[in-house]
């Protein structure tokens, strides 16, 4: 590891930044460092546009990628580099578009259209407490309050909060938890058993449009 690698972690952990935040503007500093082969504390303000422009038109990065090299390059150059150089343009980021509201038959329809129980109770747990696919992935038998119908959910940004547990939900993931390993208890739910699993929650978003194709057959 280098020294000055060592020294924008050090700043990024004085910032309390997320370990996914410090992944993402690692991956910006060095992705501008290979494309120059040259360090990137060396770079002057034109090179530094060049590289933003190379990946919006001729490699063809979507706005929020390159919003997100941009972001990178700028902590990097304000609190890393001994020399600041400004980067003071912004990049449009896409408009965010509302998700499309289905109704509770569509929704049973979905979570039935696969057969594999295991696979079932994740898509009744995502849709039932509202989770992220990461919060799905994260969910760990102690997070789950059978007594008071809750379960603490693991949020982005380490923001925690509780949702509500479904009765239906619940009765069947305490089923799962008997049949999982006493050793195994510690790791989250989903993923103990078959890398199946790992599959349709780390692709969750393929998953699901493949399960809304089935339902509508």
């Amino acid at each position: 590891m280098t020294e000055l690698r060592q020294k924008m972690i050090r700043a990024m952990e004085l910032k309390n930044l997320s370990h996914h935040t410090q992944r993402a503007y690692l991956a910006a500093v060095t992705g501008i460092a290979r494309f120059y082969n040259q360090s990137p504390d060396k770079m002057t303000k034109e090179k530094i546009e060049d590289y933003l422009l190379y990946l919006k038109h001729d490699k063809g990065n979507a706005p929020n990628s390159c919003y997100s090299v941009l972001t990178g390059l700028r902590f990097f150059y304000n609190y890393v580099t001994e020399k600041e150089i400004p980067v003071t343009y912004s990049i449009r980021r896409t408009t965010r578009k509302l998700p499309q509201v289905l109704t509770m038959q569509e929704i049973w329809k979905i979570i039935c259209s696969t057969n594999n129980l295991k696979h079932r109770l994740i898509l009744m747990t995502t849709y039932s407490g509202g989770f992220r696919a990461s919060e799905t992935i994260n969910l760990k038998p102690k997070h789950i309050d059978s007594k008071a119908m809750l379960i603490k959910v693991k949020g982005k940004g380490k923001k925690d909060r509780y949702t509500l547990a479904f009765k239906k939900t619940a009765r069947r993931t305490q089923i799962l938890l008997q049949k999982i390993p006493s050793q195994n208890l510690p790791v989250p739910i989903f993923i103990w058993e078959k890398e199946t699993s790992v599959f349709i929650l780390r692709d969750h978003p393929l998953y699901l449009r493949k399960c809304q194709k089935e339902s509508r057959r």
